[in-house]
C-alpha cells in the first residue's frame, strides 16, 4: 500500500515528460497503484500504438533485456494514451529504492524517462485514516456528518471502511485527488443524542493482501460530547465487584448550559451512597488521578480496592471551587459484591461442523477494571487468536478473544476451553472463571476414534474413549434405539458380542460419543476388541478399522513428576505437577504429596487420544529447608471388587541452591576468657554451593571493621575487641553472622569517684562518696584513702563511704578490687568551703617604727571561697575601734597606736586575726608627775620620763653631774618605756641655793627638767627642755 508526496515535472505537449509521485510507501502483501502520465516529442506521436510496452527498473541506462519489472499489458494503463499507471499485484516484487520508467514500442519509439523517478519505501504498518470532523461537540438533536478517508494505494483493492458503532446511514466512495491517488471515504449521517455522549465512534480500514497473510486494519476514533443543555447523568444500572479487586464505574454527565463555563482543573468528584451529601461527609473521595477528565464530562472513577465499595446505590456529586456544585441524584449505580467472577460467554455456544470448516470462536469475559482486564487463555490452543477490549453500549468493558482455526477429526469429543483470570489487587491469590464446548466435527464417513492401547488392573473399573463418525446417509438414524457391542473378533454382532454395556455405561450414542466404562476389568481380556454399534434400523456396523489392546497389569503405572528434575534458586516460585494416568474416568486415583508444600490444585485432563490423566500441581516457594529433602507424589488406586487398594510413587530430590544459612560463631577456648589471651574463632554455615570466602569483622560503636579472612582467625581479645561477627558469601549471596560477644575478663578500669552532694561542700559537713569501675568479673572489695603529705590513710571499705569533709580531710581515692587485679582511682579533691582561718597581720617596714611615720598594715587569711571582705581595728583594752577596710592598709603610728587587729569575712563566716603590737619609738618626755619635797634634814625629788627606746635618767645638781656619793639616786623601771628615778639629798639647809635638773634621753631624743630649791623653800617651778636627737 501506498502513502504519497507527490513532486511533478512540467509534462508540456510536444516534448519529452513524466509525471509521477515522488515518493510511494507500500506494504509487504498487498498490492500497489503507481499513478504515471508521460508525453513525447512530437515527431514520436505516431509511434504510440499497441506494440508498445512499459519497463521499470532501479538502475539507469536500462532497456527491456535487463529491466528489473515487466509488467504485463493489463497491469498498466493504455500507453497510446499516455498512462504509463502501473499496479503491481504483489508489492513484495519492489525494493526500498528509486524506480524509472521505460517505454518501448516495436518501432522508433523507445526511450527512458530519466528525468524523474519514484522513491519506493517498504512499511509494516497500514497508512493513518482522518476523520472529518477530527472532534465532535454538539448539542443533542442535531445533524451529524462524519467522514471517514483512507488511502486507497490499491486501486482494484481499496480498503473496506466499517464504523462502529453504526449510528446510521453511510455512504462509500473512491475519490481521485488532483494527483490521481485515490482515497476511499464513507460518510456516517446520524442525529446526535445524548446516548451518544462519551461513546467512542471509531472508523475502521480493512486492507486484504494479496499474498494470503492476515489482512491489516487502520482505526481512527473521536469521543463526541454531546450537550444536552441541562443537568443528567449516564452510568450503568449495575456492576458486580469482587473483593481484593479494582473497578471501573463508568460515568458521563451533562450540566446546565450556564454552568458549561464553570467546567475547570478545580472540579472534584465524590460518591456517597445516602441523599443528600457533599464534599465533607461524602464516603467516597477518589483523587484526580482515579476519575475521568470531568472538565470534559467524564465522570468515570476507578476504584483499586472495592472493598472500599458496600453492596448499595451510590451516587455522584460534582463540586468546582465556584458556583457549581450539583449533586446527580436522578440516577445512581447498584453495586453487588460477588465471590466469585462473572461467568464468560462463547460465540458460538456450540460447534457442529464438518471436518475443514474455518472457525472462529469468541470468548468474552467482563472486564470490571478496565486498567486490570482479565487475562484470557485457550486449551487447547487451536490456533492464532486475537485479543480486544470492547465497549459495550453502557460504557462497560468486555475483554474479547477471538480464537480462529480449521475444524479436524482430530477435534472431535475434545473439549475447547477458555480461561479468564482476574488479577486481584490485593495480593490474595488470583480468581478463574471457564467456559468450554465439545464441538462435534463430522467427516461424512464411516470412522472411530478411539485409544490404541489401555493398561487395566483387575478389580478397577475402565474406561474405553471412543468416539465414531457415520456415513452422511446414516446420520439421520442415529436414534435412542442405538446400542454398543464390544468383541475381540471383527466379524460379530449383538448376539455373539462378548461384551454388551447397558446405556449407563457408555456415552451418548446419538451424539457419536460411544466411550463405555467397564466397572469390573476382569470382564476384559488382554486381547483387541473392536466396536461394534447397531440400532432400531438400517443402521448396524462394525468399526474393524480400528480396535483397543487391553492389556492387564498387577501393579499400577509410576506416576510422572513435571519437572523431573528440580535444581532451582531458594525464593523461587515452583510449581510441580504430579500426573497419574486415570483409567476410569469415573474413579480416577488420588494423589497425596509428602510432604505437602504448599497449596494444590487437582485436574482431570484429556489427552490427544482422549485418555484422561489425574493431575495435581503444588507451587511453593523454593527454600534452603527443602534442599535435598525427598518431594513424593503417591496417586492411591481404588479397587471396586473390595480388594485392598494399590499405590505408585515417583519422587525426586530438590537441589536448592541458596545463599549462606544459620551463619554462627565458636569459640575455642569457651568461657571467659582474660584481657589480652589469644582465641581461635570459627565460621561455620550451611550453604549451597559451598561458601568461598569468609570475612571477619570487629563490631563496635556503630561500625565494622574488616579483621580477617578465612574460615578460621586467631585473634588477642581485649574490652575494646571482644565483639566479633563473620560474614559467609558464596555465589547466591552473602549473610552476616549475629554478633559474638566474647567474656573478657580483666582487672578493674575507669575506677572513678562520684561524690553526693556534689559541688561545693561546707567543712565538717558530710558527704556520699561512691566509687565504680569497669570490671569483669565484678569487683569483690572496695577500699577507701585519706591522701596527704606522700602518705594514704585507710578510711574505709565498701562501694560508698560516708565522711564528715574539713580542710585536712579532702583528698580522696578508692581501690577496686577483683580475682584479676587491683586498681585505683584519680584522686578526688573535694572543694571544702570554710570561714576564714590562720588570720594574720603583716608590717611594712617591720620593726620599731618611729612616731608619726606611715606604715603599710596586710590582712591574710587562708579561706575558701575567697575573702570579700577585710576590716582593720586598733584594740583598745577591752573594746575594738574601728579605723579601715581593705586587705591592706596605711596609717600613720603614734605612740598610742600599739595593738592592731583584721577581720576576714567570707559567704561561710568571719575570723579574726591576734593583735598585731605596733613598737612605735619616740623621743623621751618627763611626766608631770615629777616632783620635789624638802625637809630640814632631807631633799626628795621624783623624775618620771616616758620614751621608747626605754629613756636613761641623769641628774645635774647646780649644772654638775650627781653622783652617788654625794646624794642618793634611785631607779625605778615601770615598764619598757617608763622610768622613774628617785634623787635624795641629806642636810640641804646647808646650801643656800640649789639648782637641780633631771635629764632623760634616748636615741631619739632627751628631754629635762630643772627644780629650784632654796633654803626657805623649794620652788615648785619647773623648767622643762627637751632635745631631740636627729
Amino acid at each position: 500500500m501506498i502513502v504519497m508526496t507527490l513532486k511533478t515535472v512540467s509534462v508540456s505537449g510536444g516534448t519529452w515528460g513524466i509525471k509521477m509521485p515522488q515518493n510511494i510507501n507500500v506494504m509487504s502483501g498487498t498490492c500497489v497503484t503507481i499513478p504515471c502520465f508521460f508525453d513525447v516529442a512530437s515527431n514520436h506521436k505516431i509511434n504510440l500504438d499497441d506494440t508498445c510496452k512499459a519497463y521499470w527498473s532501479d538502475s539507469l541506462p536500462f532497456n527491456s533485456e535487463n529491466a528489473k519489472l515487466k509488467p504485463t499489458k493489463d497491469m498498466t494503463g493504455d500507453l497510446t494514451k499516455k498512462d504509463c499507471t502501473t499496479t503491481f499485484n504483489n508489492a513484495s516484487l519492489l525494493q526500498s529504492t528509486k524506480y524509472y520508467f521505460r517505454l518501448e514500442c516495436d518501432n522508433a519509439l523507445k526511450y527512458t524517462f530519466s528525468q524523474t523517478g519514484v522513491n519506493i519505501s517498504s512499511i509494516d504498518d497500514p497508512p493513518s485514516l482522518t476523520l472529518t470532523p477530527s472532534t465532535l461537540e454538539v448539542k443533542e438533536g442535531t445533524s451529524v456528518s462524519l467522514t471517514c478517508s483512507a488511502p486507497a494505494p490499491c486501486w482494484s483493492h481499496p480498503p473496506a471502511l466499517t464504523w462502529s458503532p453504526n449510528l446510521g446511514q453511510s455512504q462509500e466512495t473512491l475519490q481521485e485527488h488532483q494527483d490521481k491517488t485515490k482515497v476511499k471515504t464513507s460518510v456516517l449521517s446520524f442525529t446526535a443524542s445524548h446516548l451518544h455522549h462519551g461513546n467512542k465512534i471509531s472508523c475502521t480500514a480493512v486492507y486484504q493482501k494479496q499474498d494470503g497473510s492476515p489482512d491489516v486494519t487502520a482505526e481512527t476514533s473521536l469521543t463526541p460530547d454531546i450537550s444536552s443543555g441541562t443537568w443528567g447523568i449516564k452510568m450503568p444500572q449495575n456492576i458486580n465487584v469482587m473483593s481484593g479487586t479494582c473497578v471501573t464505574i463508568p460515568c458521563f454527565f451533562d450540566v446546565a448550559s450556564n454552568h458549561k463555563i464553570n467546567l475547570d482543573d478545580t472540579c472534584k468528584a465524590y460518591w456517597s451512597d445516602s441523599l443528600p451529601f457533599n464534599s465533607e461527609n461524602a464516603k467516597l473521595k477518589p483523587t484526580k488521578d482515579m476519575t475521568g477528565d470531568l472538565t470534559k464530562k467524564d465522570c468515570t472513577t476507578t476504584f483499586n480496592n472495592a472493598s472500599l465499595l458496600q453492596s448499595t446505590k451510590y451516587y455522584f456529586r460534582l463540586e468546582c471551587d465556584n458556583a457549581l456544585k450539583y449533586t446527580f441524584s436522578q440516577t445512581g449505580v447498584n453495586i453487588s459484591s460477588i465471590d466469585d467472577p462473572p461467568s464468560l460467554t462463547l460465540t458460538p455456544s456450540t460447534l457442529e461442523v464438518k471436518e475443514g470448516t474455518s472457525v472462529s470462536l469468541t470468548c468474552s469475559a467482563p472486564a470490571p477494571c478496565w486498567s486490570h482486564p482479565p487475562a484470557l487463555t485457550w486449551s487447547p490452543n487451536l490456533g492464532q487468536s486475537q485479543e480486544t477490549l470492547q465497549e459495550n453500549q453502557d460504557k462497560t468493558k468486555v475483554k474479547t478473544s477471538v480464537m480462529s482455526f480449521t475444524a479436524s477429526h482430530l477435534h472431535h469429543g475434545n473439549k475447547i476451553s477458555c480461561t479468564a483470570v482476574y488479577q486481584k489487587q490485593d495480593g490474595s491469590p488470583d480468581v478463574t472463571a471457564e467456559t468450554s464446548l465439545t464441538p462435534d466435527i463430522s467427516s461424512g464417513t464411516w470412522g472411530i476414534k478411539m485409544p490404541q492401547n489401555i493398561n487395566v488392573m483387575s478389580g478397577t473399573c475402565v474406561t474405553i474413549p471412543c468416539f465414531f463418525d457415520v456415513d452422511r446417509n446414516h446420520k439421520i438414524n442415529l436414534d435412542d434405539s442405538c446400542k454398543a457391542y464390544w468383541s475381540d473378533s471383527t466379524s460379530f454382532n449383538s448376539e455373539n458380542a462378548k461384551l454388551k454395556p447397558t446405556k449407563d455405561m457408555t456415552g451418548d450414542l446419538t451424539k457419536k460419543d460411544c466411550t463405555t466404562t467397564f466397572n469390573n476389568a476382569s470382564l476384559l481380556q488382554s486381547t483387541k476388541y473392536y466396536f461394534r454399534l447397531e440400532c432400531d434400523n438400517a443402521l448396524k456396523y462394525t468399526f474393524s478399522q480400528t480396535g483397543v489392546n487391553i492389556s492387564s497389569i498387577a501393579v499400577p503405572p509410576s506416576p510422572t513428576l513435571t519437572p523431573s528434575t528440580l535444581e532451582v534458586k531458594e525464593g523461587t516460585l515452583v510449581s510441580l505437577m504430579c500426573s497419574a494416568p486415570a483409567p476410569c474416568w469415573s474413579h480416577p486415583p488420588a494423589l497425596r504429596w509428602t510432604p505437602n508444600r504448599g497449596q494444590s490444585w487437582e485436574t482431570l485432563q484429556e489427552h490427544q487420544d482422549k485418555t484422561k490423566v489425574k493431575t495435581s500441581v503444588m507451587s511453593f516457594t523454593a527454600s534452603h529447608l527443602h534442599h535435598g529433602n525427598k518431594i513424593s507424589c503417591t496417586a492411591v488406586y481404588r479397587k471396586q471388587d473390595g480388594s485392598p487398594d494399590v499405590t505408585a510413587e515417583t519422587s525426586l530430590i530438590p537441589v536448592i541452591s541458596y545463599s549462606p544459612k544459620d551463619v554462627r560463631i565458636s569459640v575455642s577456648p569457651s568461657g571467659p576468657i582474660r584481657e589480652q589471651q589469644k582465641v581461635t574463632l570459627t565460621c561455620s554455615s550451611n550453604a549451597n554451593p559451598a561458601v568461598e570466602n569468609y570475612a571477619w569483622y570487629r563490631a563496635g560503636r556503630n561500625q565494622e571493621t574488616l579483621i580477617g579472612t578465612g574460615r578460621t582467625l586467631n585473634v588477642a581479645v581485649s574490652t575494646i575487641n571482644s565483639i566479633f561477627f563473620c560474614k559467609a558469601t558464596n555465589k547466591i549471596g552473602v549473610k552476616q553472622s549475629s554478633n559474638l560477644q566474647i567474656d573478657v575478663q580483666y582487672s578493674p578500669k575507669d575506677v572513678r569517684i562520684s561524690v553526693s552532694p556534689s559541688g561545693p561542700i561546707v567543712e565538717h559537713r558530710k558527704v556520699t562518696l561512691t566509687c565504680s569501675s569497669n570490671a569483669n568479673p565484678a569487683v569483690e572489695n572496695y577500699a577507701w584513702y585519706r591522701a596527704g603529705r606522700n602518705q594514704e590513710t585507710l578510711i574505709g571499705t565498701g562501694r560508698t563511704l560516708n565522711v564528715a569533709v574539713s580542710t585536712i580531710n579532702s583528698i580522696f581515692f578508692c581501690k577496686a578490687t577483683n580475682k584479676i587485679g587491683v586498681e585505683q582511682s584519680s584522686n578526688l579533691q573535694i572543694d571544702v568551703q570554710y570561714s576564714p582561718k590562720n588570720i594574720t597581720v603583716s608590717v611594712s617596714p617591720s620593726g620599731p617604727v618611729p612616731e608619726n611615720s606611715n606604715m603599710t598594715l596586710t590582712c591574710s587569711s587562708d579561706a575558701n571561697p575567697a575573702v570579700r571582705n577585710y576590716t582593720w581595728y586598733r584594740a583598745d583594752g577591752n573594746q575594738e575601734t574601728f579605723i579601715g577596710t581593705g586587705m591592706s592598709s596605711s596609717i600613720k603610728v603614734s605612740r598610742d597606736t600599739q595593738a592592731l587587729f583584721c577581720k576576714a569575712e567570707n559567704e561561710i563566716g568571719v575570723g579574726r586575726s591576734r593583735n598585731m603590737q605596733i613598737e612605735v619609738q619616740y623621743p623621751p618626755q618627763i611626766l608631770l608627775s615629777s616632783h620635789c619635797s624638802s625637809t630640814q634634814s632631807q631633799l626628795n625629788c621624783s623624775c618620771e620620763t616616758l620614751g621608747n627606746p626605754s629613756p636613761t635618767i641623769q641628774w645635774y645638781l647646780n649644772e654638775q653631774p650627781v653622783n652617788h656619793s654625794k646624794c642618793e639616786i634611785f631607779n625605778q623601771t615601770l615598764n619598757r618605756t617608763i622610768l622613774r628615778s628617785f634623787f635624795t639629798l641629806n642636810q640641804p639647809h646647808k646650801k643656800d641655793h640649789l639648782t637641780l635638773l633631771c635629764r632623760s634621753f634616748n636615741s631619739l631624743g632627751s628631754a629635762s627638767q630643772q627644780f629650784c630649791v632654796s633654803s626657805q623653800q623649794i620652788s615648785t617651778e619647773h623648767q622643762r627642755m627637751s632635745f631631740l636627737h636627729l
